[in-house]
């Protein structure tokens, strides 16, 4: 009997289809440095971006030892947004999904959201994600979106070959919703797109 039991039990294993993982290429780590990522010059410009600076730290990190940390100042009381970015031609043909974690140490107010904003194409399309992601203090938040042809993910545009095989930059935006004041920092690691 228990012969039997277990020749079933194989016998589904063998019959049952393999289900497949998604493959992750990490893009940016931050195990060896900055990749080329900073704040806009742009951003410091406009009074209700609230970035001050970013750094390398080993305080926390989602994969790996390190991530990139931006030293935020969110007055409350009104919209704020903190931004950073990279410039690279990049080509995502062959990817359906883009995604990111983001950090908000314990202790620091929720109501902040976190999401990426894409640059696209020779007209420089500014492109971004359709919906925004709650930040939960304590807590890796996996911020992402679809990049597979007719994804609504991203506004105003179509994605296609066209939009994935022609990326710029990537932005990664956290925002405040007017209400919560919150003075530092917000960590952001394991930028990575994914194949089916």
């Amino acid at each position: 009997m228990k012969k039997l039991l277990l020749g079933v039990l194989l016998a589904g294993l063998v019959l049952s289809p393999m289900v497949s993982e998604a493959a992750d290429e990490v893009l940016f780590s931050f195990e060896e440095g900055m990749d080329g990522w900073d704040i806009p010059d742009w951003a410091y410009e406009k009074p209700d971006h609230v970035q001050r600076e970013i750094n390398m730290s080993d305080k926390v990190a989602s994969n790996g030892k390190k991530s990139l940390e931006m030293m935020t100042e969110f007055p409350g009381g009104s919209w704020a947004g903190a931004i950073i970015e990279v410039m690279q031609y990049m080509d995502w043909t062959d990817y359906t999904e883009l995604a990111c974690d983001i950090y908000l140490p314990e202790g620091a107010p929720e109501g902040l959201k976190g999401k990426m904003i894409l640059t696209v194409g020779d007209t420089w399309k500014w492109v971004e994600m359709s919906r925004d992601f709650a930040l939960v203090p304590g807590e890796w938040v996996k911020v992402s979106a679809s990049l597979a042809p007719g994804s609504i993910d991203w506004r105003k545009v179509q994605v296609d070959d066209a939009f994935r095989k022609d990326v710029r930059k990537i932005d990664i935006r956290v925002t405040s919703n007017g209400k919560p004041a919150y003075k530092g920092p917000v960590y952001i690691d394991n930028i990575r797109v994914s194949k089916p």
